[in-house]
């Protein structure tokens, strides 16, 4: 959570995204928020974000307390440790 400068709700729907930024072009990297979603929704779990334009941004994760299936099976199979 911050209390920065919030996301407009029409960006909302593209924070996610490879390359989306909502700062200047000179300052724009866009690549954090699509990592850290890939990260999540490959353990099974998923990112809830409010925000509110002037009073900031809380971002929610929810990971399983059980393994992936997928991610199990590399364990397993021992390719992950």
């Amino acid at each position: 959570a911050d209390s920065g400068v919030g996301i407009p709700a029409e960006s909302l729907p593209q924070i996610f995204d490879p390359f989306f930024s909502t700062k200047e072009m000179e300052n724009r990297v866009g690549l954090g928020l699509a990592v850290v979603y890939g990260i999540v929704r490959r353990h099974g779990g998923r990112i809830n974000v409010e925000s509110t334009v002037g009073q900031g941004t809380v971002f929610r994760l929810h990971l399983p307390r059980e393994p992936h299936p997928e991610e199990q099976a590399l364990v397993e199979a021992g390719i992950l440790p």
